[in-house]
């Protein structure tokens, strides 16, 4: 083997060792990249259902506020019936005091 012929090979060697080394980075950036449209996946379904929780919290709260103005009403007759049973009872009572 002339000394031409072993500087080709080594030549080559070098090519096909850049080659790899160029194929194995094509795979890797390959690999990032589903990652990342895996992870975009991802992300799109979390806002989604980021986004449903959301109009959930709001039914929610509206149904709340509702509840709320409903207790607050029954609360305020719930308290003139008693103070009207109250002033009824005291008011029977002093009649029947005065009465005798």
């Amino acid at each position: 083997m002339s000394d031409g012929e072993s500087t080709d090979k080594m030549r080559l060697d070098r090519i096909e060792s850049k080659i790899d080394k160029m194929t194995e980075a094509v795979i890797a950036l390959a690999r990032a990249e589903e990652k990342i449209a895996n992870l975009d996946k991802s992300t799109q379904i979390l806002l989604k259902r980021m986004v449903e929780q959301d109009e959930r919290l709001w039914v929610v709260e509206t149904a709340q506020r509702e509840n709320t103005a409903t207790i607050k009403t029954i609360r305020s007759l719930v308290w003139t019936t008693l103070s009207a049973l109250i002033t009824a009872a005291a008011g029977a009572i002093m009649w029947l005091i005065k009465g005798e």
